[in-house]
């Protein structure tokens, strides 16, 4: 079961008669194509730049991070799930902000790892309603882009799966290798795995 702030929970409890303002926040780390030194930058669906703090989706813990505004941010309405359901979510940008740029071609997004916060904001105040809280985690699936029609402006589609399906494709060492195993209470799985397809079994007669 997902845990949210007391503030989170006070903000949209209170929002019939106080008003709400929401935002999507969008961080992605990637890959610099020169060194593979992971990358990092943040969007969010506000009009300037600003330094605001989410829940880590790793840690869980609070971090300051920088999101740049003025991008078109598009982040669709999210499902909530309870279960390894492999969600899909399409984030769209707009193609000529150098950031974006920067991001899906200046840098290796390939499975760039995502995460996507939703932010509460007192429309009186204009302060957040505590951190922004996790909405979505998972990996670009890939970054097509658009071509604009004349007289259009063209978009990019970062196309993501969720976290569940990295979970399902990585590799456990304790279990990878007979000398893993071997580390593993005399476990002896996977031993002949290498020479068995060459044995001739004698079923039903004398070895």
């Amino acid at each position: 079961m997902k845990s949210v702030s007391a503030a989170f929970i006070a903000a949209l409890v209170g929002a019939r008669e106080a008003g709400l303002v929401a935002r999507s926040l969008v961080y992605v780390t990637a890959r610099d194509r020169a060194s593979g030194a992971p990358v990092s930058i943040g969007f969010w669906t506000g009009g300037e730049d600003l330094d605001i703090d989410v829940i880590d989706g790793s840690s869980g813990g609070i971090v300051t991070r920088t999101y740049l505004g003025d991008v078109n941010l598009d982040v669709p309405e999210i499902p909530r799930v309870s279960d390894m359901t492999i969600q899909t979510v399409d984030i769209g940008l707009s193609q000529i902000a150098a950031t974006v740029q920067q991001l899906v071609r200046g840098w290796d997004a390939r499975l760039a790892s995502v995460e996507v916060h939703h932010l509460l904001i007192d429309p009186e105040t204009g302060q957040a309603a505590g951190p922004a809280e996790v909405a979505f985690l998972g990996i670009v699936d890939g970054e097509p882009v658009e071509t604009p029609a004349a007289g259009e402006e063209g978009g990019i589609t970062l196309n993501l799966i969720s976290a569940a399906i990295a979970m399902l494709a990585r590799t456990n060492p304790l279990k990878s290798s007979y000398e893993g195993q071997k580390r593993r209470q005399d476990d002896q799985w996977g031993r002949y795995s290498g020479v068995v397809e060459n044995w001739d079994i004698p079923w039903g007669r004398a070895a």
